[in-house]
């Protein structure tokens, strides 16, 4: 019974967690490079351009896209560390790697994004709506389960970490 309920959740929350696979694409800053001097002087440092910070939309967008990865790939680092004190986060790792040590696989095109507004400020909290493909868990035993896609919203409140955001909680409306 233990293994049915940790395939039911992951059946039901992958599809919530899901990256989004239409978001606006990000670009890195790409440092200032100093022009080679004829000079046999030492070389000095040069100054690269300090990165904008992170805005909380953007770290939602790469938590679901992290979601999305860890669902089809099993590898699950990356969503665990940005959701270190998220309980229903930490859950839905657990369920991942289970199913994945039990030999099994998930098939997840991963989700598209719709919409994240802002619901709260104290502490930052959004509603994340998200468009979601068929899911199809195959399970180690041979068996497989099939989620159909569809519409879902999800709150996310997020914290702190350091200069990083981090997911606090989520839960689904």
């Amino acid at each position: 019974m233990h293994v049915r309920r940790a395939l039911a959740l992951i059946l039901t929350v992958p599809p919530l967690l899901a990256g989004c696979s239409g978001g606006e694409p990000t670009t890195e800053p790409t440092p200032k490079i100093a022009e080679p001097s004829s000079s046999a002087s030492t070389p000095t440092p040069v100054e690269t351009e300090t990165p904008e910070a992170e805005n909380p939309e953007d770290f939602i967008r790469r938590w679901v896209k992290a979601g999305d990865e860890m669902q089809v790939t099993g590898e699950t680092a990356e969503y665990d560390a940005m959701t270190p004190e998220c309980t229903p986060c930490q859950d839905f790792v657990e369920n991942v790697a289970q199913v994945y040590d039990g030999g099994g696989s998930a098939e997840f095109a991963g989700s598209r994004v719709v919409r994240i507004k802002p619901v709260g400020s104290d502490p930052p909290t959004y509603d994340v709506t998200k468009d979601l493909p068929q899911t199809v868990i195959n399970q180690g035993d041979g068996g497989t389960r099939t989620l159909p896609g569809g519409r879902t919203t999800i709150r996310v409140t997020l914290g702190r970490a350091g200069r990083r955001w981090v997911v606090t909680h989520f839960g689904i409306l």
